[in-house]
This record gives structure tokens, sequence and C-alpha cells, in this order.
């Protein structure tokens, strides 16, 4: 059933991002304002079968289903961040140019940079500095990409949830969305420290917390 699901998440993501695509180029302020309308509504049909596929998104979010959308955010983003040639001169990484025709040469992105492991990608620190620094800020690039991407969905799944007629925001609404926005920003930092080799990030016990607090929180 996962993976039937899963399938069906990749076809509706790649008709999403052809969509976006075959509508990038804004022409006039009304073409604009029409294709931001077809924007919020692909937005709104993901939240959708996001909800549909996973009920507790996003106060519980399982590592499948976390691993799935970021891979798509990371899809996109490699789409949009195209990766650069470097050459390689005495250990540094030098963007290439006709000047290194005679240095080795590597393709640095997105995909590159997130295919080292992130024990790999620390013994780099030491065994190969200059990579290091290269890749460094594209893996955190891509991290914060995928996170804000998370935090969008959410807001979007969150505005689903909300009972019809509730659209009147009161001080104790507002205090409930920021409580959401903290727990969210516990869970992406737990998961950044975790994958740094954090033994104190530990996800399951913060998400049995989060779960405790949401069942006094939200009674």
């Amino acid at each position: 059933m996962l993976q039937f699901l899963k399938h069906i998440g990749e076809v509706k993501m790649a008709k999403l991002a052809n969509a976006v695509e075959s509508k990038t180029l804004i022409t006039s302020l009304k073409d604009g304002a029409y294709k931001q309308a077809v924007s919020n509504d692909l937005i709104v049909s993901f939240a959708k079968f996001v909800l549909e596929t996973c009920p507790s998104f996003p106060d519980s979010i399982p590592e499948e289903i976390s691993a799935q959308l970021n891979e798509g955010y990371r899809l996109r983003y490699a789409e949009k961040n195209k990766p650069v040639q470097y050459a390689v001169v005495r250990d540094h990484y030098i963007v290439a140019t006709e000047d290194h025709a005679s240095y080795e040469k590597v393709n640095i992105g997105s995909e590159y940079a997130l295919s080292f492991t992130q024990q790999q990608f620390g013994k780099m620190k030491s065994e190969n500095p200059y990579l290091y620094e290269t890749i460094k800020p594209i893996r955190k690039a891509v991290q914060t990409y995928c996170s804000n991407r998370i935090k969008d969905l959410a807001r979007q799944v969150r505005l689903l949830k909300k009972p019809e007629g509730s659209n009147t925001r009161s001080a104790t609404k507002d205090f409930g969305d920021r409580i959401n926005d903290v727990l969210d920003d516990l869970k992406t930092k737990c998961k950044t420290a975790h994958e740094r080799g954090d033994l104190t990030a530990d996800r399951t016990k913060l998400q049995d917390a989060i779960n405790a607090f949401n069942k006094v929180w939200t009674k």
C-alpha cells in the first residue's frame, strides 16, 4: 500500500513540477495573477493529498513520509540550481575557466554534495578540507530549502484542518500558531543535530514528548 501511495505521490509531484515549469514566464499583471491562482490551487491540491496520505501531518511525520517529501524538494532544488564545474588546483576547488584546461575537473551541485553520508562528510573536514568547504554551503542551502518547503506545506495543511467559519483569528489562535511553529522548529533542529551526530538529539523521544504535549494542548 505504501509503495502504491508513493507512486501516486511521485506522479502528482511530477505533474506539479511540469505545470509550474510551463507557466514560469509572466507576461502581464493579469497573466501573473492567473498563474498565481493556478499555483495556489496546486498547493492546496497537494496539501489535501498529503493529509489523505498522512493524517497526522504535520504534528507527526513518519520518517518514510519525510524522506519522500525531501526527495521531491531536493529534485526541484537541483533543477533550479545546476552543478558548477570546478578545477582541482593544488587540492583547492576553483570554478573552472579556460585557464584550467589541463587540470582535473569535477561538477559539483546538490546531488554531488548530498551523495556523501553524514559520516563521510564529517571525515571530509580533516581528510579533504577544501572539498568540505566547497560543498558545505550547498548542503546547508538544500537543507534550508527543504525545511522551508515543509513549513509552507504544514501551513497549508493546517488551514485545511481548520473548521469552517474559523477565519477570524483570535489571540488564542495566534498563540496556537506560534506553538505549532515552535514544535516544527524543534523537530527540524533535532533532525539536523541528529544528522551531525549529536547523541542528545533523540528524535523518537522528542516526538513522544510532542505527542504528549499535543494530547494535553489540543483537549
